[in-house]
């Protein structure tokens, strides 16, 4: 019996043993960080005068944005920084990616960057770029910006003329064609400047509009430009 049970274990053993070898050569993933061109931190630092206790999203982090710029095939890849610039990598293939991001002009400098998202917004057959700001009241972009590719892996920062230069704490956007007039229309996930412990319990206070005019936002493409109707549609959030 204890023979029985001596093999038993040395055989466990033996599996065990295999399985970490096995893992250990043919692992799930690999890193490809050196040789790949992708060098990108989303570095924080704060100050006295801004901090987590001042801006309480101050921990939440960036965004990234995967899609295909320039129609070759390959996917492509957009960071967003909080304190740093924003990056553009295109995908050269191989593994290999080149940064992009200036001549692109796509770097959204000296502001608080949140969510990016891909959208072909203007049915060109290109992926345009909108991209959310958060973070202090202050500076000359401060504004969500919605870069229109130009088809040649540049783009033209165009929000206003489209009507999504949307300021607040916005931390993410998601355009889809809501009302199947083959347009994309847009959802902006848009935190409130009022914190959530200073929201009354008060019976449906979730079916009136935010107060501050901020909340999450709704806007419909009407022919290339972008109406709220936030209210019409029924959404009440903060």
């Amino acid at each position: 019996m204890r023979t029985c049970l001596v093999v038993l274990l040395c055989m466990l053993v033996s599996c065990q043993i295999t399985r970490e070898e096995t893992a250990k050569d043919n692992p799930l993933f690999v890193s490809k960080n050196q040789a790949s061109g992708i060098h990108f931190e989303n570095t924080l630092s704060y100050t006295e005068d801004f901090n987590p206790y001042i801006y309480r999203n101050f921990y939440n982090g960036g965004g990234v944005a995967i899609g295909d710029i320039n129609n070759d095939g390959l996917e492509d890849i957009y960071f967003t920084g909080n304190m740093v610039d924003n990056k553009l990598f295109l995908n050269k293939g191989e593994w290999r990616f080149e940064d992009i991001t200036e001549q692109a002009g796509v770097s959204c400098s000296n502001v608080w960057s949140t969510g990016a998202t891909f959208a072909d917004v203007n049915g060109d057959g290109f992926l345009d770029l909108y991209v959310c700001k958060s973070g202090r009241q202050v500076g000359n972009n401060r504004h969500n910006e919605l870069f229109i590719n130009n088809g040649d892996s540049t783009f033209t920062e165009s929000s206003k003329e489209y009507g999504l230069a949307i300021e607040g704490l916005s931390v993410h956007s998601a355009f889809f064609d809501y009302d199947k007039d083959g347009d994309l229309d847009m959802y902006l996930l848009n935190n409130s400047l009022k914190s959530v412990g200073g929201f009354e319990l008060v019976k449906d206070v979730r079916q009136l509009p935010d107060a501050t005019g901020n909340g999450n936002k709704f806007f419909r493409n009407d022919d290339g430009k972008f109406i709220e109707i936030t209210e019409e549609a029924g959404i009440y959030s903060s």
